[in-house]
């Protein structure tokens, strides 16, 4: 892997407009634009005030950056320079802001769910809509653009609605018979709407049409803490549910039965075909500093990814050779001091193995327990979770066995996981200064050469070709 140096931002990651020609990312009061290929600046905005989110319209020519703290949202067009728009919500403030599908509208939530504002980038009119139950949950567009749902909540009942993104006005609106509902999301193919129960109320999920009928109400148990994440496959055939009780449920779309159910606990024993990588850290020195599971066999050279061989591309802003990964990198420890030279491999692990646990923190909120992420790799051949009680652990099933395929163990808590947008790898990233890697045909570690660089974050770049890694205030380039 090749990777550039390495460029300050501030606030929100950077993200790549959807045709994958350009980049934009926050620096303060300034919006920088980039060239996607050669990381050069190709516009710079100035704003109100520190920027808190950034996104592209989806025709890649207009950027939407939003200042919470003002209430106010600007957007500046790439193809023209002189043009730009502020939008000011006054007292009812902002809490959220995101394009409408077509490109031309912007929705703006309100503070405390007061109302929804959809301003016309073209004629200037605003339309209201009723205000939602949650600022960012809740709130979905159909995969063709044409429909807007949305979660409400008055006299304590829930209900949802569907709008007309074309006119705004009300198409359909029925109680979906939650108690608390937490959030929903439309299929790939647009033709049905999942809404689930908030946890505390139990497992519980409805899958309706668009006009309110109930497809199935599909429920693993009442009585403990429900269902924490969810995620449609990208055929829309398989629904992933991750639960607070450690497992994942997959649903098919027939008969909406449990097709499969993944449990995630502390000791693996099996299937006898799962191949388990555990990090391996080291010093220069090839002393062991850190393990992942003390029980490892010898080195699975063969199960290890190829590196890249090392090269240069025009990677920064005056188009200095990127710099190639070495053996070794420095890590840092959590307050930012300097540690010992590391290293880190792969070894495969011997069944079976022990994965480390986080004590519960029983008098606290939201404690780290349940399938809390859940993701389909690009063709839906694999399902990647992690357990939020197992931090350091990465979960890989294959969908066409329904079994347990691969286990990632790493040192440190994954901070971020991403399936490529075009191939079946997968990215971990945990805070340090590596880069983990998983395909099919096996897992490696690749170091990043740039010194206190500590991914933590990662976007793919639409091809599949990059990604951009963050840390606290700086992001680079990966190029495979």
């Amino acid at each position: 892997m090749d990777f550039t140096d390495k460029l300050a931002y501030s606030g929100p990651q950077p993200v790549f407009s959807p045709d994958s020609k350009l980049m934009a990312s926050a620096d303060g009061y300034r919006l920088v634009v980039r060239d996607a290929a050669s990381l050069a600046v190709v516009s710079l905005c100035s704003c109100l005030d520190r920027i808190e989110s950034i996104s592209w319209s989806p025709d890649s020519d207009h950027i939407l950056c939003a200042l919470f703290k003002r209430a106010t949202v600007q957007v500046f067009c790439v193809s023209d320079s002189d043009w730009a728009c502020n939008i000011a919500e006054g007292p009812a403030g902002i809490v959220a802001a995101r394009w409408t599908p077509d490109g031309q509208h912007i929705l703006l939530t309100a503070d405390f769910g007061v109302r929804l504002s959809a301003w016309s980038l073209v004629d200037q009119s605003c339309a209201y809509l009723r205000g939602p139950k949650h600022a960012q949950a809740g709130l979905a567009f159909s995969p063709d653009g044409s429909l807007l749902a949305v979660a409400h909540r008055s006299d304590c009942k829930d209900s949802v609605a569907v709008y007309d993104c074309g006119s705004w006005q009300l198409r359909a609106q029925w109680a979906p018979g939650t108690s608390d509902l937490a959030d929903l999301a439309w299929s790939p193919d647009g033709g049905c709407l999942a809404v689930w129960e908030s946890a505390l109320y139990g497992h519980q999920l409805g899958v309706f049409t668009a006009e309110g009928d109930c497809l199935t109400a599909y429920s693993a148990y009442r009585d403990l803490l429900g269902i924490k994440a969810v995620a449609w496959s990208p055929s829309g055939q398989l629904l992933a549910l991750g639960d607070y009780e450690q497992g994942a449920t997959v649903l098919n779309h027939v008969t909406w039965s449990p097709l499969a159910q993944f449990s995630h606990q502390p000791t693996v024993s099996g299937p006898p075909s799962v191949v388990a990588y555990s990090e391996l850290e080291e010093d220069t020195g090839r002393r062991v500093l850190a393990a992942g599971t003390g029980s490892m066999s010898r080195l699975g050279s063969s199960r290890l990814l190829p590196r890249s061989r090392p090269g240069s591309r025009p990677g920064s802003r005056n188009g200095s050779p990127v710099k190639a990964g070495p053996d070794a990198s420095q890590d840092l420890d959590d307050e930012g001091g300097e540690m010992a030279v590391t290293k880190s491999r792969y070894v495969v692990a011997q069944l079976p193995l022990r994965v480390p646990v986080v004590r519960l923190v029983l008098d606290k909120p939201n404690p780290k327990l349940g399938v809390g992420s859940v993701s389909w790799s690009f063709d839906g051949s694999y399902i990647a979770t992690r357990c939020d009680s197992m931090p350091s652990a990465v979960w890989i099933w294959e969908t066409s066995r329904l079994e347990l395929a691969s286990l990632l163990l790493q040192t440190r808590s994954v901070r971020s996981l991403q399936w490529c947008p075009s191939d079946n790898r997968l990215v971990v990233c945990t805070g340090d200064s590596k880069l983990y890697l998983w395909t099919p045909d096996g897992a490696s570690c690749v170091h990043i050469p740039l010194p206190g660089f500590r991914a933590s974050g990662l976007c793919w770049h639409p091809d599949g070709g990059s990604l951009v890694l963050t840390s606290r205030d700086e992001f680079c380039c990966a190029y495979f």
